[in-house]
Formats: C-alpha cells, sequence, structure tokens
C-alpha cells in the first residue's frame, strides 16, 4: 500500500500575504510540512499542489514532487478537495492512502503523521481527520482511502485525531507559533 501526501499550496493568500512560503523558524512555511511528510516512515511520495512559481521552487527545493494546479483551482471560491482531487488524478497508483496536509500547520511532524495513519489503518477508517484538543477540527491534515478522494457525500466510518497544532492564517498567529 502507498500511502501519498499531498500538500494544497496556492499563492493568493488573503489574510497572511504569500502564506504558504511566510518565513517561520527562518524557513518557508510550507517547508515544515514537506520535511514533516518526508520524515513519516510511512508515507511514501510528497505532491505540493501549486500554480505558483514561487511556491513551486521551494516545493522542489525541499524535494518534494509538484502537480501544475490549474489556475481555475487557485481561485478564492474553490475548496482545497477540489486541488486534490484533480492532483490525485495523477499519481493515483490504485490502493492508495491520501493525506490532505496543509501547509500553514509548521507544528506538524512525521511522528504525528505516523500515528495518525497507524490509527486510520488500525481502525480501519475510510477517513481521518486531524482536530484540536477542544474536538474542534484544526485542518492540520485529512487522511483518507483513494477511492474517498471522490467521495462527495457524507463522511461514513470518519474518525477524528487529537493534534495540538495552531493553523497559522495571520502574523500574530507566526509570533504565537514561534515563541512557544
Amino acid at each position: 500500500m502507498k500511502v501519498v501526501a499531498i500538500i494544497p499550496a496556492r499563492g493568493g493568500s488573503k489574510r497572511l500575504h504569500r502564506k504558504n512560503i511566510f518565513p517561520v523558524w527562518g524557513e518557508p512555511m510550507l517547508s515544515w510540512a514537506i520535511k514533516a511528510a518526508q520524515d513519516s516512515k510511512l508515507i511514501n511520495e510528497v505532491w505540493v499542489s501549486t500554480e505558483d512559481e514561487e511556491i513551486k521552487k521551494v516545493a522542489l527545493e525541499y524535494g518534494a514532487k509538484v502537480h501544475d494546479r490549474r489556475p481555475e483551482l487557485s481561485a478564492d471560491h474553490v475548496y482545497k478537495m477540489e486541488a486534490i482531487r484533480d492532483c490525485f488524478k495523477e499519481v493515483d497508483a490504485g490502493e492508495d492512502i491520501v493525506v490532505s496536509l496543509q501547509a500553514n500547520s509548521p507544528q506538524i511532524t512525521g511522528n504525528i503523521l505516523d500515528a495518525a495513519i497507524s490509527v486510520f489503518i488500525e481502525k480501519e477508517r475510510n477517513e481521518l481527520i486531524s482536530v484540536g484538543p477542544d474536538l474542534m477540527q484544526n485542518a492540520a491534515f485529512r487522511i483518507m482511502s483513494s477511492w474517498y478522494v471522490y467521495q462527495r457525500d457524507l463522511s461514513t466510518k470518519t474518525g477524528a485525531f487529537v493534534a495540538d497544532l495552531i493553523d497559522v492564517h495571520t502574523e500574530e498567529d507566526v509570533k504565537l507559533i514561534e515563541s512557544l
């Protein structure tokens, strides 16, 4: 079984300009998600889906593969899963597990991802979402069976994995995580 991480990283961030490559701990924010996926013992491939040349350059520099996202999938109103589906069409090799990994959760680690993927497999889930200690979704990652990437109806056999991660959207968020 192959585990593929897909990191959606468009260039049009509104609240924090150039968010996906904004420096956090001296490196582009995107680099932390790529490193976490590479440090995972269970993830086999790391992809970044972007329409942005500067983000593409950073992704390649840190060792990710790049899916050239179509511009119409980079607009503000487009749901993240549309970009994930489009990228997965390129990398789909059958019985995969897909990890949708957010670039704006730079505290993520390979160990957290491995623990979550292990729970996903052990509990035989179709989908596993990350939640904070308050049990509210923090959007750091979403793990899915390959066929679930194309799911458009209500989720079934969904689980949650507690990961105390800050979802970065502002410079104040960056200052907060850098102070921890």
